[in-house]
């Protein structure tokens, strides 16, 4: 790298430092978290991972929690995965910049690709979630392998035997990659999109049939041992949400009208079903349409069309793919690492093609700049930090005041799904963003103990608590539980409504 490439990187990991900045101080349990803080101590044969087929990501995980023993302890498995980013993203960088490097134009674009890699939701969950700490390996891994294999097939001049090593190590990264996040291997598609939209390469079409083929080499080799290791480990039953389901136009119209919807809103954490970012998803596609038919011109139309067809139905169909081959339609941030980054790279690139003017494109860069930092520290710290850290202490002090030794039963009544995005004013997204932890129906129970045994540090008395739980006030009131000095009642919406922002 240049000197100008070493201060670029140099400001790309102090972003990452004041995004992340408020996580050296924040002490907060997210959903899954509680699964596995409490069930790799204290339940026997408990995983989370196994039957998703990440059964590296559930011997890491399983590791890492086993190391701490708090709520506190926590803090340092996301400063783990943050650290992690930091060590990777210059590799990011180098393999971007070595795409894109011969054309002028795009000197910067691997800075902002990289800047959009760090600011995006789905990267913000892989460090402030510690139940989605492996994407900093899994997704750079891809990444590596798909520029490994891109080496090999560059030149003109196509060697059999340098195709085929290549291919072995892509297979020998590939299929740990997927034992640890099915949605990472995505990310070997990166290099092969910068490949395709830098107008000086040539051989195009061969070098993107014959990385297809390795890509989908590697797949097709995880599912055969996929499938295999559930014959050996016959006491695990597979998770039916991973049973390959195929219907093509049901999954390509949730796919163009979900995950691609939601990937052009860039940095933004709007309602699920915000009109103005429907309206601004329908704006971007046809514009990008439109520029790529005046880009190539009328003699060459159907190569405009061959263009977009392989961009969005190409890249971005396969960048989504182990979602489109599932039968549940749940378009979470975390999913969409890759076909985030295959957006931005598309629209990006059309606009440094078409804008020459170097003030406007200054002030432009500038702009982009300031709104993905300001969008990213806000969407992590507003939209999760706080509302997060805020919950938990909540539920810590109640129990401190609430719970005594005699206590064997514990009545948990789930807060409404929108409490905190309302108490906040903030917007929730999915399962991940301005959502309450206790909402979610497999949490209570192990938080419950959790929380009971950081107050009494016998974790042998806290597995015989008999937990209860019902999804509101209301439904508790008409259940008519008895209650005595030995049932502990935690109304989470009555704890949640205490909380002052």
């Amino acid at each position: 790298m240049h000197r100008k490439d070493l201060y670029l990187v140099g400001i790309l990991l102090l972003c990452l430092l004041f995004i992340f900045l408020p996580l050296f101080h924040s002490d907060y349990i997210f959903m899954d978290e509680a699964l596995q803080l409490w069930g790799y101590k204290a339940v026997p044969g408990f995983y989370m991972f196994i039957d998703e087929g990440r059964f590296l990501t559930e011997a890491l995980q399983r590791w890492l929690f086993n190391m701490i023993d708090s709520i506190h302890g926590i803090m340092y498995m996301r400063l783990f995965s943050l650290f992690g980013w930091m060590l990777c993203l210059p590799i990011w960088y180098v393999i971007i910049n070595r795409e894109v490097k011969n054309v002028p134009q795009y000197k910067y674009l691997p800075f902002f690709t990289c800047l959009y890699l760090i600011t995006n939701p789905s990267f913000l969950l892989s460090v402030q979630w510690a139940t989605c700490l492996q994407f900093w390996i899994s997704h750079t891994a891809s990444v590596l392998a798909g520029a490994i294999v891109i080496n090999s097939l560059r030149s003109e001049d196509f060697k059999i035997k340098k195709y085929l090593g290549a291919g072995i190590l892509a297979l020998l990264l590939g299929v740990p990659i997927l034992f640890l996040y099915q949605g990472s291997w995505a990310c070997f598609l990166i290099p092969f999109l910068l490949f395709f939209i830098n107008p000086l390469n040539k051989n195009k079409d061969k070098v993107l049939l014959r990385g297809a083929i390795i890509h989908f080499a590697v797949y097709t080799a995880y599912f055969v041992i996929y499938k295999a290791s559930f014959l050996i480990m016959a006491d695990i039953p597979e998770d039916p949400r991973n049973k390959v389901y195929l219907n093509p136009f049901i999954k390509l119209a949730f796919f163009l009208a979900r995950p691609l919807e939601r990937s052009f809103r860039f940095t933004l954490l709007t309602e699920e079903r915000s009109l103005f970012s429907l309206a601004f998803y329908i704006l971007s596609v046809v514009s990008l349409a439109l520029l790529t038919f005046k880009r190539f011109g009328k003699e060459k139309r159907w190569q405009a069309v061959k263009h977009l067809t392989i961009v969005l139905f190409g890249f971005g169909v396969i960048s989504y793919l182990p979602g489109l081959l599932i039968e549940e339609n749940y378009a979470s941030n975390r999913t969409m690492f890759a076909l985030n980054l295959v957006v931005f790279i598309f629209s990006f690139e059309m606009a440094l093609y078409y804008i020459k003017n170097t003030r406007i494109l200054q002030i432009g860069g500038l702009a982009i700049f300031v709104f993905f930092v300001w969008c990213a520290r806000f969407n992590s710290y507003q939209g999760f930090i706080r509302p997060q850290v805020a919950e938990t202490a909540a539920f810590q002090d109640y129990y401190r005041q609430h719970y005594t030794p005699k206590m064997t039963t514990i009545h948990f009544i789930q807060p409404p799904e929108d409490i905190l995005a309302n108490k906040y004013h903030i917007n929730y997204s999915m399962d991940e963003y301005g959502v309450p932890s206790s909402f979610f129906v497999w949490v209570p129970n192990h938080l419950s103990k959790e929380l009971v045994y950081e107050i009494t540090g016998n974790r042998e008395a806290c597995r015989n608590l008999y937990v209860k739980q019902w999804p509101s006030k209301e439904e508790y009131d008409r259940a008519g539980e008895k209650v005595d000095s030995t049932v502990l009642v935690v109304d989470a919406k009555a704890i949640i409504d205490k909380i002052v922002p």
